[in-house]
């Protein structure tokens, strides 16, 4: 069994294809970053009568089915059996961040004038802080998810950037998604989980996203939860 979970962002003008390096037998994608929380789900078996062969929409949240819509082909998820030659990067071909070395793994690196190491924490009520160093907002901002050893407790913990303003070293210009105390910054993470294909380098399979209205709207955030299980059919 193989199983992803990350954050990507729409194309919107067409297709995305979302190279995940497997085929999935189940999909799950969501808009977070709009309180509708649109979201696709789709199932290898759904190819099996046209109906609903891409999947089913639902649009709005509430407790009746009237945002739901079934998706026939060439609106909602397909697979993508990969092996197109990138010519030029493009919003329409994204590959895991890890996979192109400009975004691999830790950003703490990326800072403007010095590594982005330490975090102190300003206004507890509102989540707020800053750390030592400007960021190169290319590789680090919303989105981004950052590691903190604690001075007080000693735990590492989690969060993640959910504002920024600037570059993130003056006072309450980082706002975290849950308040940690100043410490020691461990690891900063890229902003999304998938990045654009660099030209030259061959697409891997995955699935490819013909909606362009919901989970592929331009530059919406979105995550995407897949798994290949042993067997199928």
């Amino acid at each position: 069994m193989k199983k992803v979970s990350g954050l990507y962002y729409g194309a919107g003008t067409s297709a995305l294809h979302l190279g995940i390096g497997f085929l999935p037998d189940k999909v799950l994608l969501r808009v977070i970053d709009q309180a509708e929380q649109e979201e696709l789900e789709w199932n290898i078996q759904m190819i099996r009568d046209a109906s609903a062969a891409e999947g089913i929409m639902r649009t709005t949240i509430g407790a009746d089915d009237t945002g739901l819509t079934v998706l026939t082909q060439g609106h909602g998820v397909e697979l993508y059996y990969g092996g197109d030659l990138i010519s030029a990067a493009s919003a329409q071909y994204q590959v895991p961040a890890n996979s192109v070395e400009a975004y691999q793994g830790d950003m703490r690196c990326k800072g403007t004038d010095g590594d982005i190491n330490a975090w102190v924490l300003d206004t507890t009520a509102n989540e707020t802080g800053h750390w030592n160093a400007e960021c190169n907002t290319t590789y680090v901002g919303v989105g981004s998810v950052i590691w903190i050893k604690e001075d007080s407790s000693g735990l590492l913990k989690k969060a993640a950037v959910v504002a920024l303003t600037s570059n993130g070293e003056a006072a309450d210009e980082v706002t975290l998604s849950r308040s940690l105390g100043s410490g020691k910054i461990e690891r900063i993470s890229y902003l999304y989980s998938f990045v654009q294909c660099p030209a030259g380098q061959k697409m891997p399979a995955g699935i490819k996203i013909n909606d362009t209205t919901y989970v592929n709207a331009a530059s919406q955030k979105c995550l995407i939860e897949a798994e290949q299980f042993d067997t199928n059919f």
